[in-house]
């Protein structure tokens, strides 16, 4: 019941890399009907730009086979039945039994997560980008403050000097007066 009605997807490969047991989910997740995948080779759900070191990746696997997970640190990709690519979680365990060793693998579709992630990248970039924006619209009406600023002082200077010219005139009428 766990296999079948589990959400994410599993599936189970044989020591040559042949798919022996599909869940419905994962058969769901890469776009095939129910069997049609058993027998067949893992590499069928890589991407073709992958599938080339994949087989040399699952080989060096099945020399010291441990539980791990594939997704640290690497972007994973699977190939769906049209070709299309979908981003992929997967974690890998071995398992053995009487009738051979197998590679247990849990794959979970990360669009959602993806999708999300690119959207606060990108909101990111666009808060970034307004900032900036706003700090040359402030850093130019700093610069316009200190130019009126200095005008300002100017004309403070120059309205001191009449005052003081006024000053000494009226000074210099009032002495001639006396």
């Amino acid at each position: 019941a766990l296999f079948e009605f589990a959400s994410e997807g599993i599936l189970i490969t044989n020591s040559t890399g042949n798919i022996w047991k599909i869940n419905p989910s994962a058969e769901k997740m890469f776009g095939y009907n129910k069997g049609e995948l058993l027998g067949q080779k893992i590499e069928v759900l890589v991407p073709n730009r992958f599938s080339g070191s994949h087989q040399g990746l699952r080989d060096k696997f099945s020399t010291k086979p441990q539980p791990r997970s594939m997704s640290k640190g690497m972007d994973l990709f699977g190939k769906k039945k049209d070709g299309s690519e979908i981003p992929v979680e997967i974690s890998l365990s071995p398992y053995s039994n009487e009738e051979g060793r197998f590679i247990i693998a849990f794959i979970i579709d990360i669009t959602e997560r993806k999708k999300a992630a690119d959207n606060i990248k990108n909101y990111n970039f666009e808060l970034e980008s307004q900032v900036k924006d706003r700090t040359l619209i402030l850093q130019d009406a700093v610069n316009q403050l200190e130019q009126t600023k200095e005008e300002l002082k100017k004309a403070l200077d120059k309205e001191k000097e009449l005052n003081d010219m006024k000053s000494r005139f009226v000074t210099m009428a009032s002495h001639e007066f006396r």
